[in-house]
């Protein structure tokens, strides 16, 4: 724990005083400090520094002159440790995170001084695949069928009661990290030993990892998007607000998500399946309060669970921001004290977010479009963020994927030509590592497809523009 920062007089008492946990993944500390000072002039920062330098979101809170303290802390429990001590100082009112992997403090905090917000118990459940799975099945959820496995001896009896081929995932991860399509049972042996070798970004662990049934989700026919979709809604003083709909762009890397569009081009029935689903399962985990992704599967038998996370998707902030002027991030700090939403999303345009996927195996990037020639060239852009620089090596051993980027246009059709455009402009070219250097780079990334012919909770590392919206 570092000494605590100055503050300046508290102001009236009856100011709200919320409380950021930051320090790794989801909204971007900076835009979530802008949204939540515009409930409050108090917001106080706890960041756990256990991933990186906190110093640049020191200097992002100090320059909007909030009150309150900024305090680093050394990992989940010291965050915990300096929440209580910073609440014996100036009382909070909430306690707010936009990050996977810093719920479990909020959780903490919220519930040991009385405050609005998702108990540990829920939280842990949400959290735990494992544990979201024999919750469905309780409360009668549809869900895929499962199997645990602790241990490798119990990879032959999963694989017996699942079959195969299946889907491979450990039951605590974020963004598909490590997630495989199991055909054989030495490919189910092979995902389980690297599954057991990978070292997670999360500070707490579940030893425990899943063999599900597999569902079709890669593609929904020729459309260009996938079979599955997600809800982003928002629990704020006792209610449920399913805000919307989001489809997901086909998936042709694995599991390696590609990208989403809100709202959804899909059915007013579907959508209708669609939501009922996300709020029996939310429900049923026993969340309450903030934003929730529930991701689903639209199968021939109806819409089944995939997981429910207790926050917003990554991205789904700024994609309600660019499609509907909707402040996600400020709701859920509404939400951390015990507020209804004062607002509604109204959507005027699409906002799609693309997520370019390395390919397997091990590479050198050796060029790419400069961002601002692109944001130049393409005003519909929110923004772009290369998550490597030309020589710099990409695997999937860090990230999924090369870039991402945020766009607006009229319609779903129309947003998902507009990416595949944009993908192509990135210039992205590729080398396998160690190949000497000569004239042959490998070719870009195969362009989207799609329903008409076509030519990423923190900034993520790499020169980025953000283009006002």
């Amino acid at each position: 724990m570092t000494p605590r920062s100055a503050r300046p007089p508290a102001g009236p008492e009856d100011q709200p005083h919320l409380l950021l946990i930051s320090g790794i993944g989801g909204h971007p500390p900076a835009a979530a400090l802008d949204s939540l000072a515009r409930i409050g002039p108090a917001v106080s920062v706890v960041h756990i520094a256990a991933w990186g330098d906190p110093e640049p979101v020191r200097a992002d809170w100090a320059a909007r002159a909030l009150r309150g303290e900024f305090l680093t802390a050394a990992d989940l429990d010291d965050a915990v440790t300096v929440g209580l001590a910073l609440h014996e100082r100036y009382p909070l009112s909430g306690v707010v995170t936009y990050s996977e992997l810093l719920l479990r403090p909020q959780a903490e905090l919220a519930e040991r001084l009385g405050l609005p917000g998702n108990t540990p118990e829920a939280v842990g459940i949400a959290q735990s695949k494992s544990r979201q799975r024999q919750v469905f099945s309780e409360h009668g959820v549809p869900s895929p069928r499962f199997a645990e496995i602790r241990e490798e001896a119990d990879l032959a009896e999963a694989a017996r009661s699942i079959g195969l081929p299946a889907v491979f995932k450990p039951s605590l991860g974020a963004g598909s990290q490590s997630v495989r399509l199991v055909r054989t049972y030495g490919e189910l042996v092979e995902a389980y030993r690297d599954g057991r070798a990978t070292v997670s970004a999360f500070l707490q662990s579940e030893d425990v990892f899943l063999l599900e049934e597999r569902l079709a989700l890669e593609a929904d026919g020729d459309s260009g998007w996938a079979a599955y979709c997600s809800v982003e809604s928002l629990l704020a003083a006792g209610e449920r607000h399913h805000l919307a709909v989001s489809d997901r762009i086909r998936l042709r890397h694995g599991y390696a998500e590609e990208g989403a569009s809100m709202p959804s081009r899909l059915d007013t029935a579907v959508q209708a399946a669609v939501v009922d689903c996300a709020d029996r399962a939310i429900r049923a985990i026993g969340l309450t309060t903030g934003a929730v992704h529930t991701e689903i599967a639209l199968t021939p038998d109806g819409p089944r669970v995939i997981e429910v996370n207790a926050r917003a998707g990554g991205p789904m902030p700024v994609m309600f921001e660019v499609g509907a002027g909707y402040d996600y991030a400020e709701q859920i700090g509404r939400s951390a004290l015990g507020l209804a939403p004062d607002t509604a999303a109204r959507f005027t345009r699409t906002a799609l977010v693309r997520m370019v996927p390395i390919p397997a195996g091990e590479w050198r990037v050796t060029a790419q479009t400069p961002v601002a020639e692109l944001m130049a060239a393409h005003p519909e852009l929110a923004y772009v963020r290369p998550r490597f620089g030309v020589g710099q090596s990409a695997s999937r051993d860090r990230t999924l994927h090369l870039a991402t980027f945020m766009l607006g246009a009229p319609t779903p059709a129309a947003a998902l030509e507009l990416a595949g455009r944009i993908e192509r402009a990135l210039g992205i070219e590729l080398r396998e590592a160690g190949a000497p250097s000569g004239p042959e780079p490998r070719p870009e990334p195969e362009p989207l497809p799609g329903p008409e012919p076509l030519p990423g909770p923190e900034p993520l590392p790499g020169p980025a523009l953000a283009r006002a919206t």
